[in-house]
């Protein structure tokens, strides 16, 4: 079973897990620390199972597999961090910065690699590389903003402009994969259609005598006939 059928099943699961358990909650009209917990935990794998899924895609695409295991690795990990922080009801600041920090690179990597699907034109190379870059500049500005406190406004401006980019590079990914089928179909050859190919002997349609066979007229070297041999539909 492949990495994307596998995170497709855990989302599936999680999905229902999580209805079924909210549904009772509101029924009851209670809603108690285990129901909670268990709420916590089936979104958290759902989260991590739409990160392996885009990873898995890739996965399934061919190229870039390292990226796509690296995805789904910082998915899993990021899923058994934060359950066992839901579940342990962890304390500790520093273990929750790090589950965050784990978390913010497994969303990056996990759009990189929806990135990666697109099948971009040369001239139209650079964007996927702007956008992954600008991507992962985010995931580390988010990630200082965690451990750290800026001081005035100027960074969050920052990290303002580079959402921007990243998300108006994002958009622009699948219009430029749009465009590109013009390129990369001119660039492939037209494959010509191939001649009909005649057998190298025929036989003669009086006597019955094998003779070399070509298009056009042929003529019996034993009996003189004189015949044409012509290809109505060539397959």
């Amino acid at each position: 079973m492949n990495p994307k059928r596998i995170a497709l099943w855990f989302l599936i699961g999680s999905v229902a897990l999580s209805a079924m358990v909210g549904i009772i909650a509101l029924l009851s009209g209670t809603v108690g620390r285990i129901q909670a917990q268990i709420i916590l935990t089936t979104l958290t794998i759902s989260a991590a199972s739409i990160c392996a899924l885009a990873c898995g895609a890739l996965w399934e695409k061919g190229p870039a597999k390292p990226l796509s295991l690296t995805g789904i690795t910082l998915a899993i990990v990021s899923a058994c961090l934060f359950i066992s922080g839901i579940w342990f009801e962890s304390n500790s600041e520093a273990f929750w910065k790090f589950s965050a920090a784990v978390g913010l690179v497994a969303l990056a990597t996990a759009h990189a690699c929806l990135l990666f699907l697109a099948t971009l034109a040369p001239r139209f190379g650079w964007t996927r590389i702007a956008a992954i870059a600008s991507v992962y500049v985010l995931a580390v500005q988010m990630i200082y903003v965690i451990y750290y406190t800026p001081n005035g406004d100027l960074f969050f401006r920052i990290v303002g402009v580079t959402s921007i980019v990243a998300a108006s590079l994002t958009i622009l990914t699948p219009v430029f994969h749009r465009l590109s089928r013009v390129d990369l179909s001119s660039s492939i050859p037209q494959r010509q259609p191939a001649k009909p190919r005649l057998h190298p002997t025929i036989t003669c349609p009086r006597c019955g005598v094998s003779l070399s066979n070509s298009a056009g007229e042929n003529k019996c070297s034993h009996c003189g006939c004189a015949f044409m041999v012509t290809i109505l539909e060539p397959s």
